[in-house]
């Protein structure tokens, strides 16, 4: 079995077992929260003109969001459950769902020839692939931007780990979470420093980057709503 399968079928046993009512997935955030904190970072950098790629879109909560700022967006996903339930519950005039999976250059290479040069916006994706897997994703990320688009991705940082431990001590295993370990999906992070290695200076520019987090839909027993420590990178092919 690839790498590639065996992400396909722990995605597709989550996303076939989620709904897509509020609050089941752990990263789900309301893209007030979300997205829009991405998109005031990103908004100066991605050309209007170019079709943005949600790439690991979900089930599309922050495709719809990203849908009201440009005129082409196109979600993607590896499980068909997913792109088959954001279709139903995200789905906007302006908006795709498909298939894609990001260990499959040659996908990549596929949906750039349809659609031309791309942005591409990335909210947590790189840090459940095995770090083995992450030069072949970077891959496919290049062929989606081509000349003219411009990456934005937020990562789990060095500092999650530690905060999970800590969460799951305290609290124990938020539900949304233990929903995800339930289909042997084991999510890891991205180091800040192995932003350099993945997007090497002789094939990338780095435009931006700095702290961020990831909000969850978990509050905790004092109100506080879970953010996961994160970073942001924002970067374009040389």
């Amino acid at each position: 079995m690839t790498s590639s399968n065996r992400y396909l079928t722990s995605w597709e046993g989550f996303w076939g077992s989620v709904s897509g009512a509020p609050g089941e997935v752990f990263w789900d955030a309301d893209p007030a929260h979300a997205a829009q904190q991405d998109f005031a970072l990103f908004r100066e950098h991605f050309d209007p003109q170019l079709p943005v790629i949600d790439l690991g879109c979900g089930n599309g909560t922050q495709t719809r969001f990203l849908a009201k700022h440009f005129a082409r967006i196109i979600g993607t996903e590896i499980a068909p459950a997913a792109v088959e339930l954001a279709g139903k519950i995200n789905g906007a005039t302006n908006v795709s769902y498909r298939l894609l999976d990001v260990l499959c250059p040659d996908d990549a290479e596929r949906l750039h020839d349809e659609i031309g040069d791309a942005n591409v916006y990335m909210r947590a994706v790189l840090h459940q692939l095995s770090p083995a897997d992450h030069a072949v994703a970077v891959q496919s990320i290049e062929r989606l931007l081509g000349e003219k688009g411009v990456l934005y991705l937020v990562e789990l940082s060095s500092a999650a780990e530690p905060f999970f431990a800590k969460l799951i001590a305290e609290y124990g295993v938020p539900p949304g979470l233990a929903r995800v370990f339930q289909h042997q999906i084991t999510p890891g992070m991205l180091h800040e420093d192995n932003l350099a290695s993945l997007f090497s200076s002789d094939r990338f520019m780095l435009l931006k980057t700095g702290p961020s987090h990831i909000r969850t839909v978990h509050s905790l027993p004092t109100g506080e709503v879970v953010q996961v420590p994160a970073f942001y990178a924002i970067l374009r092919r040389q």
